[in-house]
């Protein structure tokens, strides 16, 4: 009679989850989701909450390889390649940036963006959006997922 007590308790507590569903509207994911779907091509939509224009010579673009904790795309110049310091479901920083040295028109948008990469300490995967963020929360750079 004790096992039987004991079971039903068992099952009252654990088993039955009653008429509860789960929540598909969130469109946020779960962290453990966030380090899976992060690794993608991503291309550059917004720096520093300022809009990418489409007349810029070559969006910029991030491709991530958790196989091999690695890096690579471009920063609107130049070809970029690299490992991850750290990634975990929403930590994230680069380590040093190797980078090509061609002579671009306009330099500007490839050394803001490398430089906020420098700076990138989180991230969050949102609508198909990877937002590389500071340590103080402050998006830095939007991309949306290309791949």
């Amino acid at each position: 009679m004790h096992k039987i007590l004991s079971l039903a308790l068992f099952l009252l507590l654990f088993g039955c989850n009653g008429n509860k569903t789960k929540d598909n509207s969130k469109s946020e994911n779960t962290p453990i989701e966030n380090k899976i779907l992060i690794n993608d091509v991503w291309a550059l939509t917004t720096m520093l909450e300022s809009p990418i224009s489409d007349d810029i010579e070559k969006r910029p673009q991030l491709e991530f390889n958790l196989k091999n904790n690695s890096f690579s795309g471009n920063n609107g110049c130049n070809q970029i390649t690299g490992n991850l310091e750290k990634l975990t479901n929403t930590d994230l920083q680069f380590g040093p940036i190797n980078e090509t040295r061609m002579a671009c028109r306009e330099m500007k948008v490839a050394s803001t963006f490398l430089n906020q990469l420098r700076e990138t300490r989180l991230y969050k995967i949102k609508d198909l959006n990877l937002t590389l963020m500071d340590s103080n929360r402050k998006a830095l750079l939007i991309f949306k997922k290309i791949d």
